[in-house]
């Protein structure tokens, strides 16, 4: 997070005056003004266990051998938790010293370590989605009465859009009718709230595109949403994975198989295809092409040592 003059010198008068308590609380909310509120509820709970764990002592005490400390808490904890937590206390502690709050930045020296290769550890490929698809239809198949036949079409669009638009879990449970545009024979998603709050369009096939107007039935308000939970109202993020983990199931794929799989899959594929990096960048909301750029390195069915002569 790069802060101008004026934003330094703002910062640091909003805190000067206050207690200790309250500074603090005032620099955590400064440092997540402007994110995402899926990662503002996130970032709020990393941070409150790391202060949790100083007790009462203050951020501005902090020294490197508490951050060390701090790391060993994590030894029950996969690689990928431990990470994202860490980072999360580097971010606030480096923004602290950007705005003069801390003298030092004392968080510099803690190594996070090698990032974690979640795009090959997450692999599906399309036969694998093509399988996912089939089952969340074949459990529309089987629903009985008319209300789970809706609920079941609703599964199967949500592990389509899922995958062809390669929507977050928020930004799919956040669609409204009004988010979709006729374009032509199709249409576009229009993504309003994405990780740093950026939006993006998102063009679908006709095919798809014709699937979800069949959905969207009559009487239907812009404001409405597109999927909705069994009590009314946006489908809530917490209750997409049983959903998926129900058509997994179906298909008999890896149990480990989350909404961010197809994500994963729609870059993954898309990278294969030899799609401009660009493209795959602005379609799935990156804050740059570094990010992007997993999905090109990652080749999960490719190996030099295939090229090699037998022995």
């Amino acid at each position: 997070m790069t802060l101008s003059l004026v934003h330094v010198q703002n910062y640091r008068k909003a805190i000067a005056e206050l207690p200790t308590p309250a500074a603090q609380a005032k620099l955590v909310a400064l440092w997540l003004d402007g994110k995402a509120q899926s990662s503002v509820v996130a970032y709020r709970c990393y941070i409150k266990r790391f202060l949790a764990f100083l007790r009462k002592k203050p951020l501005k005490s902090v020294t490197y051998e508490d951050l060390v400390e701090y790391k060993t808490t994590f030894s029950a904890h996969s690689e990928s938790t431990r990470r994202i937590h860490l980072a999360a206390v580097k971010s606030l502690i480096s923004f602290a010293h950007q705005i003069g709050y801390l003298p030092f930045n004392v968080g510099m020296a803690l190594k996070l370590g090698e990032m974690p290769d979640a795009i090959n550890s997450r692999y599906i490929d399309e036969a694998d989605v093509k399988l996912l698809v089939r089952a969340a239809q074949k459990l529309c198949e089987r629903a009985k009465t008319p209300k789970r036949q809706e609920i079941a079409r609703r599964n199967v669009l949500i592990i389509k859009l899922l995958y062809a638009a390669g929507l977050r879990a928020n930004e799919l449970c956040h669609l409204t009718w009004g988010d979709l545009t006729a374009r032509g024979d199709s249409g576009q998603v229009y993504v309003r709230e994405g990780k740093g709050n950026k939006s993006r369009s998102i063009l679908l096939k006709p095919k798809l595109w014709a699937e979800l107007m069949a959905f969207k039935g009559d009487n239907v308000k812009s404001y409405d949403a597109v999927f909705t939970s069994q009590k009314g109202g946006h489908l809530e993020r917490q209750n997409l994975h049983p959903i998926i983990k129900a058509v997994v199931e179906e298909a008999g794929l890896d149990e480990k198989i989350s909404c961010h799989w197809l994500r994963h899959a729609h870059g993954s594929h898309a990278a294969e295809r030899k799609v401009n990096p660009v493209l795959i960048r602005d379609t799935l909301g990156h804050s740059d092409l570094s990010v992007t750029d997993r999905y090109l390195r990652a080749r999960p069915h490719e190996s030099s040592a295939l090229e090699l002569m037998d022995l």
